[in-house]
């Protein structure tokens, strides 16, 4: 009789189909505990299946078991309009704590807390920038027709960020209390980050709404402290549809319809805009560019100053910090005198800046200086510290490179303890 039921059972396991998600999206990016939200998964085959949820170490932290099933997109324009899978299924959002987690370890989902005294802001509009799922990005170079498209949908398969997952996977493992995680569009909101104390912006934050920086900048006027962890960071303008499920960018004034000017999707450094990028972060792209190639750098930070930022590394001045990028933000500057890139006070008119470490890239046939800069703007607003690399948080930095682990660190640390971070009490000879 055992033999019996055990040969039953293996037959009906064997005559199951082998059931994989292939891909899929939720019908928002974030959400908080209790929230309900909804799955559209493509599978190899129909199927009850367990739908699990992972967190970045890799670890089942949840599941549901539903029926899946084949899908393909059933819209035209499809990088626009969304993929229009059906539904899968309609779940609540288990009670975790905040953090990137993934579905089926395919689908990246951000749990959300209220009030956390460290806020992450996960990429998600240079993620769906960059993705051409559906047949297009806002780039051409993997676009069909070599065409890009002005406007995409959130509403359609997208990776983790990879200029970012190094720190998304390391952060978690790090002894630090109440962090929450928020998406782009979330920045949007003021009351997401209105009673946190320090922001962290990682990766390659290169796509911003007006209201995102906006609420940055306020952030950081009311004395709260950031971290730009990110390259070619504000490059773009961007903005919403009313559904908030597309992101647009014309990259061109004219071609973009909307009325006001100041919305036009273009970069933010464009004069039009009255919006410079160096009063919120002290760097831009126009005044660094391109690192890995063929220019006068070291793939790396030449450290200008024994900084505070540096306690616990062996690092010293005139040595190299180790973090090949590739883009990188530079301050303005005046000139490099002994081997020192001397700053732009009066066009940054910050109360106290100075540079940790430099590095020579280049941009449109032109050499760049790339920056890692501490900086106060005001007396009594928060100090940033912005390491102006694409890399510093990806596999290339902090996910091989013990020595940005431990900056980072340390970073951290000096800003939520309002520990000082400036190597010398020099203000703004300007000011």
């Amino acid at each position: 009789m055992m033999l019996l039921t055990f040969l039953l059972n293996l037959f009906f396991f064997v005559q199951q189909p082998y059931t994989e998600i292939i891909d899929g999206y939720t019908d928002k990016l974030s959400a908080f505990p209790g929230d309900s939200i909804e799955l559209y998964l493509n599978a190899t085959a129909i199927n009850k299946h367990d739908v699990k949820l992972y967190d970045l170490a890799g670890k089942e932290v949840s599941k549901v078991n539903v029926k899946v099933f084949p899908q393909s997109p059933s819209v035209e324009n499809a990088f626009e309009n969304g993929l229009a899978y059906k539904k899968t299924c309609k779940v609540m959002v288990p009670n975790l704590i905040s953090g990137v987690y993934m579905w089926a370890n395919k689908i990246p989902f951000i749990i959300k807390t209220r009030n956390p005294k460290i806020v992450v802001v996960y990429s998600s509009n240079t993620v769906n920038a960059y993705c051409n799922s559906g047949g297009k990005s806002l780039y051409s170079f993997n676009s069909s027709d070599q065409k890009a498209a002005p406007k995409v949908s959130f509403l359609r398969p997208m990776p983790l960020p990879s200029p970012s997952e190094a720190f998304l996977r390391w952060l978690p493992q790090q002894p630090y209390k109440d962090v929450g995680y928020i998406t782009d569009m979330d920045l949007d909101d003021y009351e997401a980050i209105k009673k946190s104390e320090l922001i962290i912006i990682p990766g390659h934050s290169e796509y911003w709404t007006l209201q995102a920086r906006k609420n940055f900048d306020r952030f950081v006027r009311e004395g709260k402290n950031a971290m730009i962890l990110s390259g070619n960071t504000m490059w773009w303008q961007v903005r919403y549809n009313e559904k908030k499920d597309r992101l647009i960018c014309y990259r061109n004034a004219e071609a973009d319809p909307v009325k006001s000017p100041k919305l036009k999707t273009i970069n933010w450094c464009d004069p039009s805009l009255k919006y410079s990028i160096l009063s919120s972060t002290g760097t831009d792209f126009q005044n660094a560019g391109y690192g890995r190639k063929i220019d006068k750098g070291w793939d790396g930070f030449k450290i200008v100053k024994n900084s505070p930022l540096l306690e616990g590394t062996n690092l010293t001045t005139g040595d190299i910090l180790r973090c090949p990028s590739d883009e990188l933000d530079g301050a303005p500057l005046l000139k490099i005198e002994n081997d020192v890139p001397l700053l732009d006070y009066q066009q940054l008119g910050f109360k106290q800046v100075e540079i940790v470490g430099y590095d020579f890239v280049w941009r449109g046939g032109k050499d760049g200086v790339a920056t890692w800069i501490v900086f106060k703007a005001t007396e009594s607003s928060g100090t940033v510290i912005n390491t102006a690399s694409t890399d510093w948080c990806s596999y290339r930095g902090i996910g091989s490179n013990a020595d940005i682990k431990k900056i980072t660190d340390t970073m951290i640390r000096k800003l939520i303890n309002n520990e000082n971070v400036f190597s010398t009490n020099i203000l703004n000879p300007v000011n």
